[in-house]
């Protein structure tokens, strides 16, 4: 398969859900098995389209597979900064289920917890913890976050405090 065709399909099959008042970004597609067998080459490669659906598909695909998506977290945190809420929640998330990811990574994070979705903060600092990383700079950003006007995010962002143990 072929970038292109993955392009493809995967528009097809967004279009095909696409209905009143549904945002398709929210459907995990059930990509066909020729699809999700293909090369992770492939997946990197769709990282970079243009396409937001093709993006959280190859998210999505990345984020079942840790162990894999950890080669490839320089691409998926390169995301973090796309304008699409759902491509940097989505991004989060997959960074999030890399145990050992490099200090980097877990300060890129951090900043997610400044994002204008509460959604993206909320799941920065549960990824945080999961990163167990105890770096000054971003235990800041977690203490600075604890002061998050969302009652949700602030929970855990305080979880993430805890779990990292430098709750305030």
């Amino acid at each position: 398969m072929t970038v292109e065709e993955l392009v493809e399909l995967v528009e097809n099959m967004a279009l095909q859900h696409a209905y009143p008042g549904f945002d398709v970004r929210s459907l995990k597609l059930g990509l066909p098995a020729e699809a999700v067998n293909s090369p992770v080459k492939l997946f990197a490669e769709a990282l970079k389209q243009d396409s937001t659906v093709v993006k959280l598909a190859a998210l999505r695909w990345f984020w079942e597979r840790p162990g894999v998506a950890r080669r490839y977290a320089e691409a998926i945190a390169k995301l973090l900064d796309d304008p699409d809420q759902w491509v940097r929640l989505e991004s989060v998330r997959s960074l999030g289920r890399l145990s050992d990811a490099e200090e980097s990574i877990a300060i890129r994070v951090s900043q997610m917890l400044n994002d204008s979705d509460n959604e993206v903060r909320k799941v920065a600092a549960h990824a945080i913890w999961k990163l167990g990383c105890k770096n000054e700079q971003v235990l800041n950003s977690l203490k600075k976050a604890a002061e998050d006007p969302d009652t949700e995010v602030k929970w855990k962002v305080e979880k993430a405090l805890r779990k990292l143990g430098a709750y305030l």
